[in-house]
């Protein structure tokens, strides 16, 4: 494995299926869930990729009816091209910048296959780049979950709220399930295919039971197992997220853009404690206002006696409905990691809702800690 800022190895590329902008993508689905994948090209031309979270998206998980001359070119995401000079670093910070599952890779001027997802996991493994973190510290917190005799509007309502794209299938004890909104949208594109007595019977998401869809049982691990340990299991079981649990409870999730989002963080800290994700041609003039607050933001932090930010990660884009959408994740030294999500209708509100909103869960956990404190100096006290 070569050091994290060599040029990224020849092996790390991968073939890949090339369709035109115009292929139905009636056509298209059936490669997309076998290689998870496919790159569209339009005139001959680099036009975007198109995976397995592009169809899910497409119409916010509602049931997916495409017509036959719907292309695939519709759904394509122009993700930009990784090259022979691209380094170890900059990979995990290109597919943390736009959350992808797959990047295309470009040589000689034109795309001639793809990195994976998975090849980053390997290599932030190999590198041992979180060997000092427990599964606790790169969890995403607090879970959100749904009861397996719950319907899929339901989930589907629950996921669009939350901007999350799985949940944990939780009935009065450890989790049984978890559901994906992949596992949504394949079994809602060919449902008589893998229900065959929906051919009899009209069917909503209404009427379909989360139980019944969902993956069982789930994969867990336990949040004091070191981070590296939950890595190694995504990789071994070919799986995107494993549920975590304390004392045999449902506490948190971690998903493979939880270990890069944190590996992105460590390669950027030794420039800033501030990093900026999901910015675009649209939102990128917004980056040096966006820095500014979120580095007040670490400042303030650093006031509180007995809490010191380490960095703090934001990831703010664009959304079809709410116009943006933003995500922050702030690890306190020794204090665990503090999580907050916004919405708004100008980058200006959303920033200034998703800082104060953490502002205020960095307090709760202050105060926290001095009741703790308070409660186990009263203790001693009392034994003494």
């Amino acid at each position: 494995m070569p050091a994290l800022f060599e040029s990224l190895p020849k092996e790390f590329v991968s073939e890949t299926f090339f369709m035109d902008y115009k292929t139905p993508v009636t056509e298209a689905l059936d490669k997309i869930r076998r290689l998870g994948a496919v790159v569209v090209l339009k005139d001959r031309q680099y036009y975007g990729i198109v995976d397995d979270r592009s169809v899910s998206r497409s119409r916010s998980l509602q049931p997916l009816k495409f017509s036959k001359s719907f292309p695939v070119g519709k759904l394509a995401r122009k993700l930009p091209p990784l090259g022979p000079e691209t380094s170890l670093s900059e990979l995990i910070a290109y597919f943390h910048q736009h959350s992808a599952k797959v990047l295309p890779y470009m040589q000689g001027g034109r795309i001639t296959g793809v990195v994976r997802r998975g090849v980053v996991l390997s290599a932030i493994l190999s590198l041992h780049m979180l060997s000092k973190l427990k599964v606790a510290d790169v969890m995403s917190t607090p879970i959100v979950s749904i009861a397996p005799g719950a319907n899929l509007a339901q989930a589907i309502s629950i996921m669009s709220k939350s901007n999350i794209a799985r949940l944990a299938v939780i009935d009065n004890g450890p989790a049984p399930g978890i559901l994906t909104s992949q596992d949504i949208t394949d079994n809602l594109t060919k449902p008589e295919e893998r229900m065959p007595e929906r051919k009899i019977r009209s069917f909503t998401p209404a009427n379909i039971q989360v139980s019944s869809v969902m993956r069982s049982p789930a994969y867990t691990i336990s949040h004091d197992r070191p981070a590296e340990e939950a890595i190694k299991r995504l990789l071994e079981k070919h799986i995107s997220s494993l549920i975590v649990t304390k004392a045999d409870r449902a506490v948190g999730m971690v998903t493979v853009s939880d270990i890069i989002e944190n590996a992105a963080a460590l390669t950027a800290r030794a420039r800033s404690n501030v990093i900026i994700s999901g910015l675009d041609e649209y939102t990128r003039d917004y980056e040096q206002q966006i820095r500014n607050e979120a580095e007040r933001l670490v400042s303030r932090i650093d006031r509180f006696q007995g809490l010191q930010a380490d960095y703090v990660s934001l990831n703010i884009r664009r959304h079809r409905e709410r116009n943006y959408e933003a995500h922050a994740r702030l690890s306190l030294k020794q204090r665990g990691t503090v999580f907050a999500h916004a919405y708004g209708y100008s980058v200006e509100s959303v920033v200034s809702s998703l800082i104060e909103s953490i502002y205020d869960r960095v307090r709760e956990r202050k105060e926290e800690f001095i009741s703790n404190k308070r409660g186990a100096d009263r203790y001693y006290g009392e034994e003494q």
